[in-house]
């Protein structure tokens, strides 16, 4: 084996949040495409959430130099394998690098997985 020196990938740590996403999870329940439209002010992100487990769900959570936790409430879908449907607490935690995002994800009592996204500043606004 030989291993070859290179140099370090630029990572932008620290980018802002704020804007749309285009977000894809994958969890031990499945999951699927969604999207974010954020904004940020000071350390506070407030937003939007639509995917599998709703559609226009308030997020909010928090923002320290490019490291993000969110949170929203959605419905856990009929018929999954892991319970009853109802609402349920989802928490997202990761980091922004430029335009790409990525992390780990919960539904609390139900389901954990990673998340990744990444910034679409045309996405249209709902």
């Amino acid at each position: 084996m030989r291993i070859t020196p290179s140099a370090p990938q630029p990572i932008k740590n620290s980018s802002d949040i704020a804007g749309s996403w285009e977000t894809r999870c994958a969890s031990d329940a499945g999951c699927g495409p969604a999207t974010m439209y954020l904004h940020r002010d000071g350390n506070k992100v407030a937003g939007i959430w639509s995917g599998p487990l709703g559609t226009n769900l308030p997020i909010t959570g928090t923002w320290r130099n490019g490291y993000v936790e969110l949170s929203f409430t959605g419905d856990w879908p009929q018929g999954s394998r892991q319970g009853a449907p109802g609402p349920v607490r989802v928490v997202l935690a990761g980091w922004i690098d430029g335009d790409t995002a990525k992390g780990k994800m919960r539904v609390e009592g139900r389901s954990d997985g990673t998340w990744a996204g990444k910034r679409k500043e045309n996405l249209p606004l709902p």
